[in-house]
């Protein structure tokens, strides 16, 4: 998708930055935040980050060999969603794989969505960080399973803030493009 169409869809990644900019504050600030609160607060956040990467591929159909990327990053969001209310007790003892893996895949989608992306589409760093971020995530959280929940939910609030604080940065920039 070219950076001038790109750049009519600006306020769908506010609103997936919005979203986990929330989920970041309540990781963060809530004080008494339960293990059981923090899996249903992810599994509203990976369904609503979902849904709106799938918006944003049926979006770039038109305009974007790579909108399939997207796409997978929405489905695997929603995925981990169903997951997450299905079984939510199964989910909180797994809580911490499940969202290293959900981490890492989505995080090697945003890195190829970003390199995808037109070499002078403005903010196209930012998407390329977060995916690295999100990698990053991940393999912390898969090689250190038994860290405190009280850590976990930090690190989480933490990726959470600064993800979506970029994508944030980067709807403003496209909504800049004329």
């Amino acid at each position: 998708m070219g950076t001038k169409n790109l750049s009519n869809y600006w306020w769908i990644v506010l609103i997936r930055g919005i979203v986990a900019i929330i989920f970041a504050f309540l990781a963060l600030f809530w004080t008494g935040f339960t293990l059981e609160l923090i899996v249903i607060f992810f599994g509203v956040y990976a369904l609503l980050d979902g849904i709106f990467a799938i918006f944003a591929a049926i979006k770039a159909i038109a305009n974007h060999r790579k909108w399939w990327l997207l796409l997978l990053e929405g489905i695997i969001g929603i995925v981990v969603a169903i997951t997450v209310f299905s079984w939510p007790v199964l989910t909180a003892v797994v809580f911490v794989y499940l969202i290293a893996i959900w981490a890492i895949l989505t995080g090697i989608l945003e890195f190829f969505v970003g390199l995808a992306a037109p070499w002078e589409a403005i903010g196209k760093w930012l998407v390329i960080f977060t995916g690295i971020l999100s990698i990053i995530l991940g393999v912390i959280m898969l090689s250190m399973p038994l860290i405190s929940i009280v850590l976990l939910i930090w690190l989480v609030g933490i990726y959470a803030l600064v993800a979506g604080l970029m994508l944030v940065i980067f709807s403003f920039q496209l909504k800049s493009i004329k």
